[in-house]
């Protein structure tokens, strides 16, 4: 545990919203700005609070924070605007490592993370000492330690050492003087608030509530952080209690997966949800990914923009068999004529409300396949080689693709077999790029990739350098607190 609180400027709006529900939550709207000191006074201000919250999760992965952008852009599974159409500078400069410290999808992620934590600071400062009845009390300091661990997870792996923040902003001009934590800080926060978390927050929810934090998301969520330092061990730990909680299991079919009501399904550890057709509460997720020119078409309306549409290279990455390439669509037709551009069907072609950020497509932050797959990657790894264990683990996943199982590896190719599973299996749910970074293949995979003769187009015409696996930190966090916050190296 950290023992240094370190405080640092971040805007806090605490919403105040009527309902506790999910339902409720995707439905209500903020009906004032409250001061935190007038605000933090009854049962009903930390429920209010916490669903607050959860709206600032959901904004992370569509909307203001960009997650798919800064995720799946980077690797080599999406690239922006596939077809040919004329591209957008930020989003384009993100996708061919050529993001300056101005980039205006940086700087909305980084501020878009650090209102999530610094709503989750002001529940978990204040609680111990409210009227909370003990049962939410535990249940909503799990939440937010969920939360608050998920958002420090993101940035540490997208920009390195970060400003470490535990308590709500008391003094602005301070503030100001607040460096970088190292990474080793970072991960020891994170590390410290999912083991308290996972021994809080429930095993499930009612229907009503479903996608908030469970004990399965703070186990999946700390053993991706033990995986990502290469304590395997722990990691191991971590994913078998989900695997045998008996808590989740893969969806027979793999395209239902991203069905319209499938919130809450047996293969969903963690979502963040969003709701249709509701004036604001929508997801944006078909916009970015359809295909420029494709409105009306592979979406009603509200703009088709192809800021994320799947590269040839992850295309041409299935085997013979494999239903996963189903959701990769080669095109659309409009006047009679077939158009070239690929699409992720799982997020296109989903119910809209008719405009922009209007859609109900809910974004996976944790799936149990990808659970299995990095259960059979730790086991492999403590045990230099395949165990019973994991093979079962990960031909779970190859079965409902429509793939053979796997038998007779050694340790190397196991290896080989996991990484590619865990590429096949979720290529646009924000995990491609970590999983390149986690395993040490980011710089090799890449520059294998760099467009020219022979080579396949993912985005990059030339070779990436090692400092660019880390994002500028925004300038904006840089000038307002220099000296205090160091650029990364590069930038």
């Amino acid at each position: 545990m950290i023992s240094k609180n370190i405080k640092i400027a971040v805007a806090l709006v605490i919403l105040a919203f009527s309902g506790t529900s999910c339902d409720d939550f995707l439905e209500s709207k903020p009906i004032s700005q409250i001061g935190e000191t007038d605000f933090f006074k009854t049962e009903s201000d930390f429920t209010q609070a916490i669903v607050g919250a959860y709206s600032a999760f959901s904004q992370v992965y569509s909307g203001n924070g960009y997650y798919p952008l800064l995720v799946d852009l980077r690797s080599d599974n999406t690239s922006e605007l596939v077809a040919g159409a004329s591209g957008n500078d930020a989003k384009r400069n993100i996708d061919e490592f050529r993001e300056t410290t101005d980039n205006e999808h940086l700087t909305a992620f980084w501020q878009t993370s650090y209102n999530l934590i610094a709503r989750t600071n002001s529940i978990l400062v204040r609680i111990d000492d409210s009227p909370v009845s003990e049962n939410l009390k535990k249940q909503y300091t799990g939440e937010a330690l969920t939360m608050r661990a998920l958002a420090y997870f993101n940035l540490v792996r997208l920009f390195g050492g970060v400003p470490l923040v535990t308590e709500p902003v008391t003094d602005i001009d301070a503030s100001y003087n607040v460096g970088r934590a190292s990474v080793q800080e970072v991960y020891a926060q994170i590390e410290a608030d999912l083991a308290k978390a996972e021994e809080l927050v429930p095993v499930s929810y009612d229907d009503s509530n479903v996608g908030r934090a469970t004990k399965g998301a703070a186990q999946s969520l700390l053993g991706q952080v033990y995986l990502t330092q290469k304590k395997y061990a722990e990691a191991a730990a971590e994913f078998k209690k989900v695997v045998t909680s008996g808590t989740y299991s893969l969806l027979p079919v793999y395209a239902d997966l991203f069905k319209a009501g499938q919130q809450g399904n047996p293969e969903a550890i963690w979502q963040a949800q969003y709701k249709g057709a509701a004036n604001g509460l929508g997801s944006n997720l078909p916009n970015h990914f359809a295909p420029t020119g494709s409105e009306g078409i592979t979406i009603p309306s509200g703009g088709a923009y192809g800021f994320n549409q799947p590269t040839d290279d992850i295309a041409a990455a299935y085997s013979k068999g494999d239903v996963r390439r189903n959701n990769i669509a080669d095109g659309y037709t409009i006047g009679g004529s077939f158009v070239a551009a690929k699409y992720v069907r799982g997020y296109v072609e989903r119910e809209t409300g008719g405009g922009y950020a209007d859609s109900g497509a809910d974004w996976y932050v944790i799936r149990y396949a990808d659970i299995l797959l990095m259960y059979a990657e730790a086991l492999n790894e403590v045990n230099k080689g395949p165990v019973a264990d994991a093979y079962a683990a990960i031909n779970q996943v190859r079965k409902r693709a429509g793939l053979s199982d796997l038998t007779g590896l050694t340790y190397e190719t196991f290896k080989a077999a996991v990484y590619n599973e865990e590429r096949l299996e979720s290529p646009f749910e924000g995990h491609r790029w970590f999983d390149l970074l986690r395993t040490d293949r980011a710089i090799s995979v890449m520059n294998s990739k760099v467009s020219g003769p022979g080579k396949s187009t993912v985005g990059i015409s030339t070779p990436i350098q090692p400092y660019q696996l880390l994002y500028p930190i925004p300038a904006l966090a840089v000038i307002t607190s220099s000296p205090a916050i160091v650029q990364n190296e590069g930038y």
